[in-house]
């Protein structure tokens, strides 16, 4: 019969004890920018359970559980981590319009002309430290649609103007209430005045390019 060495008869020991346990390792990279861009990698200990949830996501979206790993961390870091400092709570969308829905369309561009005054700013300058054109579009594309989800944004450029495009499902009074909101967002901010358009499910903003 087989006799494994003592030494390696240690590290299968350990390689059981480690199999059996409800942890086990992902090992994800993560890009750290530094002096010379390097990257690094490291390996974080991840509940077996949620593994298993980890696993059948990415398996269901058809990514690797690196790229879903770096998809978490990344909003974490851009947006997650200062959720809770910035006040915000999660709130169900149907709700939200609801809320809209019971004003008038004036009530709803004048919320949002209310809301938009100080909370971006300040917001703006939590999370970037300093406003300017950029930190604002940021803020939009960000904190409104990506993480916020009350819209799709896009953008485009053209040869004097660059043009963005929220798309949503609040109905007329979520656009009303988007052009009040942005209208504030964009004059308390840098003083600008920007041409907006407005349909039912969508909002168009035009900034001209100096």
């Amino acid at each position: 019969m087989y006799t494994l060495h003592p030494i390696n008869q240690i590290f299968y020991f350990e390689l059981q004890i480690v199999t059996n346990l409800k942890y086990y390792l992902i090992n994800i990279l993560l890009t750290e920018r530094s002096s010379d861009n390097s990257s690094s990698v490291r390996s974080f200990r991840i509940n077996k359970s949620f593994a298993e949830i980890l696993n059948n996501e990415a398996d269901r979206m058809g990514i690797s559980v690196n790229a879903m790993m770096n998809s978490i961390l990344k909003q974490y870091t851009e947006f997650a981590r200062f959720q809770s400092k910035l006040d915000m709570i999660v709130i169900n969308r149907e709700m939200f319009k609801n809320v809209l829905d019971h004003l008038s369309e004036d009530q709803s561009f004048n919320l949002g002309l209310d809301q938009g005054k100080n909370y971006p700013k300040d917001a703006i300058l939590f999370w970037k430290k300093h406003i300017s054109l950029e930190t604002i579009i940021e803020y939009i594309e960000k904190i409104l649609c990506i993480y916020g989800q009350i819209g799709t944004y896009d953008e485009m450029f053209e040869s004097t103007s660059r043009i963005i495009v929220i798309r949503h499902r609040l109905g007329i009074n979520g656009s009303k209430f988007l052009m009040g909101f942005l209208i504030s967002l964009f004059k308390s901010t840098i003083d600008l005045k920007c041409d907006l358009q407005i349909t039912d499910y969508s909002i168009k903003i035009q900034l001209l390019i100096k």
